[in-house]
């Protein structure tokens, strides 16, 4: 056995090659917030063997929540799918996503439900049997605001998840948190000062993220003006409005809400974020590539 096995093999389950792989997998991929899901599709699908995989975040804040499943289907059918687990989520503590009624155990609707009780509940006949899923095993994990819950789900004519693999997935538990938590640092440091301004203030104008942005680089209001071609009046009026918005008065606490204040303060879903958010990652990139005069 290798040493980077044995390190991650928990010492109370004898050892499995496939979970080690999963793991080593997982880490090696090193994803950001985008990539996430795609990487835990894969890992999770085989660990279970699974048919359809989940990837659902809960925003306490705010109450709203996004699921990604591991295959494309009909957009118009998983609105309604969605509508109608939010109808029903709260009927039983399995869909309700508890952390503190989950823990760190991995369950499986096998766990509550006889055959002929899961065919009667509604949520079953309004989001699941519709789609052909039939049995299903999740896990819940939280990180600050956030409860992040990876589903495998087997459709109609298989068998439940055995006792080894909510095991498996248990033990793939702890490394999908520390993923998470390690994609979600990857993700703020790609942001820049424009981009953190943009997040947790999303009532600054395009203009005011930009004077914010220069700011934050240590521009004056007359370097700032010959940057964007405006009047110096101009640019003090922005500064002015962008006091007002963030409760900042000064330069000095523009550029330290730019600069080290986490872009999530307000909490926005993460998924509202965007992929336009890591353009200027993009840009930066592009900028580093050679010129063809």
């Amino acid at each position: 056995m290798q040493a980077a096995e044995r390190a991650i093999t928990p010492k109370s389950r004898p050892h499995d090659a496939g979970l080690a792989q999963e793991i080593i997998v997982l880490y090696e991929a090193e994803p950001d917030l985008l990539n996430l899901p795609g990487a835990l599709f894969a890992g999770v699908g085989r660990l279970i063997d699974a048919d359809v995989v989940t990837y659902s975040e809960f925003h306490h804040t705010s109450g709203e929540f996004r699921s990604m499943l591991s295959i494309e289907d009909d957009p118009a059918r998983r609105a309604q799918g969605i509508a109608a687990f939010a109808r029903h989520m709260h009927s039983h503590a399995f869909w309700g996503y508890d952390p503190a009624f989950f823990g760190e155990r991995a369950l499986r609707e096998s766990d509550f439900f006889s055959d002929e009780e899961f065919l009667a509940l509604p949520i079953a006949q309004e989001v699941f049997l519709p789609s052909n899923a039939r049995h299903i095993m999740s896990i819940v994990m939280q990180h600050e605001d956030y409860v992040l819950t990876i589903n495998g789900y087997r459709v109609i004519g298989r068998s439940t998840f055995s006792d080894a693999e909510r095991d498996r997935l248990e033990a793939f538990r702890p490394h999908i948190v520390r993923s998470y938590r390690q994609a979600f640092q990857r993700t703020l440091a790609t942001l820049t000062p424009a981009d953190r301004l943009r997040i947790a203030f999303p009532e600054l104008t395009p203009r005011q993220l930009e004077v914010g942005s220069w700011i934050a680089r240590g521009k004056s209001n007359e370097d700032i003006a010959t940057i964007l071609d405006v009047g110096v009046d101009t640019v003090k009026a922005h500064v002015k409005a962008i006091h007002a918005k963030l409760g900042a008065d000064g330069r000095l606490a523009i550029a330290v809400i730019a600069h080290t204040i986490p872009p999530f303060t307000r909490m926005p879903p993460l998924w509202r974020i965007g992929e336009d958010v890591w353009a200027g990652a993009a840009r930066r990139e592009r900028s580093r590539q050679p010129r063809i005069s």
